[in-house]
């Protein structure tokens, strides 16, 4: 009965953890007009007709190959960045030990032996996770293109009368 109830509680915390992270999702809602693809787009929409805007087609990219990689880069950044997502997976993943072992016997012993096991879990799961993220943005990079979103982002950040920090007056 003690092992019922400890899985139970198990449970409960998890269902607890994830309510909870149900007003992270309204915080990444409000986040997703600033993403990187979003603020490449709003720059080429408001600055493209202006002299000296870099040209897509002086790179030798498409505009087709163009929108794939930043839809491509943003999926995978949007991906990586999802707090719902990750709490909810590594409380998962914590809590596996603990009711495996809740089968067995529930001693304080065994209840440290849970957590330790959670705890390297939760770091394999993590090590896991950034080394597919590196290895998907290895695979999608375009140095042409990366160096399209480098000038465009430069372009509007030397604008005359935009707003830039200099070291004397950065936070």
């Amino acid at each position: 009965m003690a092992k019922l109830l400890f899985v139970i509680n198990n449970f409960f915390c998890i269902f607890a953890i994830t309510k909870q992270l149900s007003t992270i999702r309204q915080k990444d809602m409000d986040n997703i007009l600033d993403d990187m693809e979003h603020r490449v787009r709003k720059i080429i929409a408001e600055h493209r007709e202006e002299a000296g805007f870099p040209n897509l087609e002086a790179y030798g990219v498409t505009e087709e190959q163009f929108d794939d990689y930043l839809f491509d880069k943003q999926a995978i950044i949007d991906d990586d960045d999802s707090l719902k997502k990750k709490y909810t997976i590594y409380s998962i993943v914590f809590l596996i030990p603990f009711v495996v072992i809740a089968f067995y016997d529930t001693t304080v012993k065994n209840a440290l032996i849970a957590t330790v096991s959670g705890g390297v879990l939760c770091l394999i799961y993590y090590l896991l996770a950034m080394l597919i993220s590196k290895i998907r943005m290895s695979r999608l990079n375009n140095e042409a293109i990366e160096r399209y979103i480098a000038d465009i982002i430069r372009f509007q950040d030397q604008r005359p009368g935009q707003q830039q920090d200099s070291p004397d007056t950065a936070p």
